[in-house]
């Protein structure tokens, strides 16, 4: 009985050979299972952080830091403190509003509030945006689309030497850095900046006359200075490639402006900036190493989005009530380099796939908004009781609404508006 069968099996082996000769078709690959996509979740609370200078002395300047210690409380549990040092932040943020943004840098390294470790992190005041989410928007829809460098951020309850000042928005620092902007040593971050001027080195393209600040080499380290090799290795490149984006041969895939950049980087960027109506974003490039294509980002400022502001155009001066913000308005299509991009149809078409796969992923989106808002309900009653600035006109905004909860739904209408925008422009 086992010699038959044994025989029998010899037999079996001997025709599933034969069958596998020349003339056997080979099984059509499958493409790889995707993981099925997962938005991160809303916090459940927003937790307190406390920074205490020393001598409990003001912070009235964003050049020079002030030593101090840093505690963070979620549920009225301390979860860190430590030391570091505290100064403020930005350019008109600064100097115009009366609610200021800060920087702080850790003597260490440490995770904050679930974000990785690090020793930089940035407070955003967001005194304009009355909603407190329009960089939750921002941050949440870049996770969405999966683009590089992505920014996390956690709203807080900030009190500066016991003083309360209100909700702020917590996020990760622009930079090189593992978990941040993680990058080879020979890379670039740099930056196309409206205060280029100010900042301790810039270039200027041959062609656009754009003007650049260097993030990273970090001028005030002295790890760039003008005319240097990183210097002129970056200046070159952008020449370079503003001569192929705005050359006869542009949509060559070999000679034109694809040589120089990852174009799905670009296509990401833009719908982030384009559906979000975002006037004003700061416009960071990154090169991952020497020899690598040029992305762009990461995604950055987003107070005047979602509606808030409105331009005539592309460099026209800030629209004033009562001009109404325009849902239909191309704004990143015609400007800066996009304006020569969706010239050529390859561009286009990169556009249309990556919005295709990312329009499923809205309504989780919106869902995860939903509940950010519900958990700074309470905290947004704290922070308007003390900036009362519901119902007034501030900076460069055109809507006035009348609640926090207004000003949240408006944020949900636009963004649906546009959504159906963006599917007639991209058609």
């Amino acid at each position: 009985m086992k010699k038959t069968v044994i025989i029998s099996f010899f037999a079996a082996a001997l025709m599933l050979a034969a069958s596998c000769g020349e003339d056997t078709i080979d099984p059509v690959p499958q493409p790889p299972v995707k993981e099925e996509f997962k938005m991160s979740e809303a916090p459940g609370h927003v937790p307190v952080m406390e920074i205490m200078t020393d001598r409990q002395a003001d912070i009235v300047s964003k050049d020079e830091y002030l030593r101090a210690r840093i505690t963070i409380k979620e549920n009225d549990k301390v979860t860190l403190q430590t030391f570091g040092n505290a100064r403020g932040r930005g350019n008109y943020t600064w100097d115009g509003y009366p609610k200021k943004p800060y920087k702080i840098k850790l003597d260490e390294k440490h995770p904050v509030c679930g974000m990785p470790a690090n020793k930089d992190w940035v407070l955003l005041s967001d005194y304009c945006d009355k909603s407190l989410l329009r960089t939750a928007y921002m941050c949440d829809i870049s996770e969405a689309l999966q683009v590089d460098y992505p920014v996390r951020y956690r709203h807080v309850h900030l009190y500066l030497n016991g003083e309360y000042k209100g909700v702020y928005l917590l996020t990760d620092q622009i930079e090189k850095k593992k978990h941040r902007v993680d990058i080879a040593d020979d890379g670039f971050l740099f930056e196309n900046d409206n205060y280029a001027w100010a900042e301790p080195l810039r270039f200027v393209t041959a062609k656009k006359g754009y003007q650049f600040s260097f993030k990273y080499p970090d001028p005030e380290d002295g790890e760039i200075v003008e005319g240097d090799d990183n210097y002129y290795y970056i200046l070159r490149y952008m020449n370079s490639f503003e001569e192929a984006l705005y050359g006869d041969n542009f949509k060559d895939p070999a000679t034109g402006y694809r040589k120089y950049i990852d174009v799905e980087s670009f296509a990401k960027w833009y719908i982030v900036a384009e559906l979000t109506a975002n006037h004003d974003p700061n416009m960071y490039y990154v090169m991952p190493h020497r020899g690598a294509k040029l992305k762009k980002g990461p995604l950055w400022d987003s107070e005047w989005s979602l509606g808030t502001s409105y331009r005539g155009g592309p460099t026209d001066a800030w629209a004033v009530p009562p001009r109404k913000p325009d849902p239909h308005q191309v704004i990143w299509g015609n400007w800066k380099y996009f304006g020569r991009l969706f010239q050529d149809p390859y561009f286009k078409e990169v556009v249309k796939k990556e919005w295709e796969e990312f329009k499923p992923r809205i309504p989780m989106v919106k869902e995860k908004l939903e509940d950010v808002a519900a958990c700074i309900n309470e905290a947004q009653a704290m922070n308007f009781a003390r900036w009362p600035v519901i119902g007034t006109y501030l900076g460069a905004s055109l809507i006035c609404l009348g609640s926090w909860e207004e000003e949240v739904q408006y944020n949900s209408d636009f963004l649906d508006e546009r959504v159906r925008w963006m599917d007639d422009f991209l058609l």
